[in-house]
């Protein structure tokens, strides 16, 4: 069996974070599953609540990025 095969009889419908092993491949199962989960954000999600921040500093944070992005887009487009 091939690796679209394998892919294909993997997916689980009506569930995009689940995959079923096939022919006892638990490797590949293993893989894809991680693969899903890490294009998904649910870790980052997890990780970026593990503690409380106030929405002022989030938005605090928002806009000095934004800022430092466009001084850098700024730069690029004076040369």
């Amino acid at each position: 069996m091939n690796k679209k095969q394998k892919q294909h009889q993997s997916i689980v419908p009506g569930n995009s974070t689940a995959v079923n092993v096939v022919n006892q491949d638990l490797g590949f199962a293993l893989r894809t599953w991680k693969r899903k989960v890490k294009d998904s954000g649910v870790l980052e999600h997890v990780k970026e609540n593990r503690t409380f921040v106030k929405p002022t500093t989030k938005r605090r944070n928002i806009v000095s990025k934004a800022r430092y992005r466009q001084q850098m887009q700024d730069l690029q487009n004076k040369f």
